[in-house]
């Protein structure tokens, strides 16, 4: 019994912390690629060959995590950038990563359409990067198959309102028990009817009484307990449909209200520096042409 109430303790402490999240104060800030915003926490290759840095998209923050959108213009793909914060008053993995010179990176490849998610393992799984393969709306099913990883924890704290087949399952098993809770408190009062109508001496006597009276009020009470938790399971459900549905709109509209401009722009950086560099090659083949 014990066990089991610790158990039931830590299920509703978790629910209670998906229910902080879901409600949460966020900061939502969309932002034009032209400003060339540096995704925070992100720390860059600086390898040869790579022309142009990362422009954050978006970003939504809150006291437990970062998600940030942002646009690779080197290999031309969007990506979400999650990085949880190891308590809630705290960005400590965010300002290490910046510092890091040595970034350990695990590429998963995913089924058919090579989305790849980046984890970094050196602040316990705090970080993690979804790059989309083909720039076309994100919907459910481009984040789905993160979300039951193990070392994609990041992605489930940050983006909770994905996830709703245990507090689903959860609902189901309550709203199953308060049937039975239902079925049980009914007999009883029924013991009960039946044994006041009986003479004195075919009474049970008080010590039984007693016990169903006990019984009857520990039923009553996890009755009172489970409603509270069907309440409060129904209130996530509710929440997460709403904030996935506002997610999914936030980046979509966040990249599709400025995919024209992006290409455009990054397709004239690098005709100029296409045009820039065949300059330099010419005048290096032909030094004295200028003179």
């Amino acid at each position: 019994m014990e066990a089991e109430r610790k158990l039931e303790e830590k299920k509703l402490q978790d629910l209670r912390e998906t229910s902080d999240r879901l409600t949460a104060a966020s900061h939502v800030q969309v932002e034009y690629f032209a400003k060339h915003q540096k995704i925070e926490g992100y720390y860059e290759s600086q390898m040869p060959g790579r022309l142009f840095g990362c422009d954050r998209l978006m970003k939504q923050d809150n006291m437990f995590g970062t998600l940030q959108l942002g646009y690779n213009p080197n290999r031309e793909r969007v990506f979400l950038f999650a990085n949880m914060k190891t308590s809630r008053y705290d960005t400590v993995a965010s300002r290490y990563q910046k510092e890091m010179k040595e970034y350990q990176q695990k590429s998963l490849l995913k089924g058919d359409n090579e989305n790849r998610a980046y984890v970094s393992r050196r602040w316990e799984m705090s970080t993690v990067l979804i790059e989309k393969r083909e720039n076309k709306p994100w919907t459910k099913r481009s984040i789905a198959s993160y979300l039951g990883r193990a070392n994609l924890e990041a992605v489930r704290k940050n983006l909770p309102f994905f996830i709703k087949d245990e507090e689903q399952k959860e609902l189901d098993e309550k709203r199953q028990r308060q049937k039975q809770i239902q079925k049980e408190v009914w007999e009883l009062r029924r013991t009960q009817a039946m044994e006041a109508q009986e003479s004195t001496e075919e009474r049970p006597d008080w010590a039984e009484q007693e016990k169903d009276r006990k019984e009857l009020q520990g039923l009553r009470a996890e009755a009172v307990q489970g409603l509270s938790v069907i309440s409060l399971l129904e209130s996530i459900l509710t929440r997460k449909d709403a904030l996935s549905r506002t997610f999914l709109r936030r980046i979509n509209y966040a990249y599709d209200f400025q995919k024209k401009d992006i290409k455009s722009y990054y397709r004239e950086k690098r005709k100029t520096l296409e045009e820039t560099a065949t300059a330099a090659d010419t005048e290096e083949d032909h030094p004295g042409d200028n003179t």
